[in-house]
């Protein structure tokens, strides 16, 4: 969902007093409820969760750098066993939010680099790509998992001995034979 420049979010910050005000420097925090899950399809913050936003605003000659954290606790599945993963983050977040009409140079285009209308910054965007990156690529419920049996979906942490006979197909010939003659695995040894 967009939101217009004058929507107020729990991730727009007005800072109008402060602007071109450089060396001015103020402090945020806030408690705010995700409207928008934050994170991939396998872990991330979801909506409704509880979550908090302490920043920095620094005004520099071009914009407001941003600087802070966001804490929240992000659900997921685990990787292997696909038991539920939660996992309390507390990330970092950080990016240079630039004047309508401050110069631009070729590294502007950074990934910590944003765009504001001068009345109120919009920190979502930030939050989400700092969030995003800080998530494991295949959360775990626990970093030794064993995960489940390829074979029937048993879930090995309840049962580590867990294992499957498995015959080589060359010797297939040879159960028949045994099955055929009524041979049990007693009389066999």
């Amino acid at each position: 969902m967009k939101h217009s420049p004058e929507a107020d979010t729990d991730f727009r910050i007005h800072v109008r007093d402060l602007v071109r005000r450089p060396g001015t420097h103020r402090e945020y925090s806030r408690e705010l409820t995700v409207s928008d899950a934050l994170g991939t399809d396998v872990i991330g913050v979801p909506v409704g969760a509880a979550a908090t936003l302490s920043i920095q605003c620094e005004v520099v000659t071009d914009g407001i750098w941003v600087s802070g954290t966001f804490s929240a606790r992000a659900t997921g599945e685990c990787g292997r066993c696909l038991d539920e993963v939660n996992l309390d983050l507390e990330v970092p977040v950080q990016g240079l939010f630039l004047y309508p009409d401050a110069p631009r140079e070729e590294g502007d285009d950074a990934d910590d680099v944003f765009e504001f209308d001068g009345e109120s910054i919009d920190l979502e965007g930030v939050v989400r790509d700092a969030v995003v990156t800080s998530l494991p690529f295949t959360p775990l419920c626990e970093p030794d998992c064993p995960g489940l049996c390829d074979q029937c979906g048993a879930r090995l942490a309840n049962d580590p001995d867990h294992a499957h006979e498995i015959l080589d197909p060359r010797w297939s010939a040879l159960e028949s034979v045994k099955d055929s003659l009524g041979l049990s695995d007693k009389e066999e040894s």
